[in-house]
């Protein structure tokens, strides 16, 4: 009797270690929020409870500068989506660099619309990409919990031409 009264209690407590293993990492979340909730409105996530994303870290490419490559994923089947390549300025302050939408072929990976900066931040951007596909580390993270105002965080872009048009809040 004991044996199974102890079972019972331990169950609940895996199941929350489980859990708390499929969180996003406190970087993916906070990038995000300043995706969802900055100036403008770079992903429309309107009429959605869920979104899945995923991330790759980088500060080799910039002399040591922190970046993250954030994709929002557009479909259940991670063949389409945004990338954004997004600077952490220091421990709380996320800078939204460059942004592009994409899709997953057997071809490679294409930009129905090239990102600024050419060749180079093309390649940057799919070499990202690849590398987050080759992961296989996903999320999927209730919108209402990223649309939560964070004071503790600071979202900017200084590239006014990154945002799609008409998307201001």
């Amino acid at each position: 009797m004991k044996r199974y009264l102890a079972l019972l209690l331990l169950l609940p407590a895996m199941g929350v270690f489980v859990g708390a293993q499929d969180r996003a990492p406190v970087p993916l979340f906070e990038a995000t929020q300043c995706i969802l909730n900055g100036k403008y409105e770079w992903v429309n996530v309107k009429d959605q409870k869920s979104i899945r994303l995923a991330y790759h870290a980088d500060n080799k490419t910039f002399s040591g500068a922190k970046y993250l490559y954030v994709i929002v994923f557009s479909t259940p089947k991670r063949d389409r989506g945004k990338i954004f390549d997004i600077r952490l300025k220091d421990h709380r302050t996320y800078s939204i660099e460059n942004n592009a939408t994409f899709i997953n072929t057997p071809e490679g990976i294409t930009f129905p619309e090239p990102p600024l900066g050419g060749n180079w931040t093309q390649n940057q951007l799919t070499n990202s990409i690849q590398a987050i596909l080759r992961h296989h580390k996903w999320y999927e993270v209730q919108v209402k919990t990223l649309l939560k105002p964070s004071s503790h965080l600071q979202c900017e872009t200084n590239i006014e031409d990154l945002a799609p048009s008409g998307a201001h809040k």
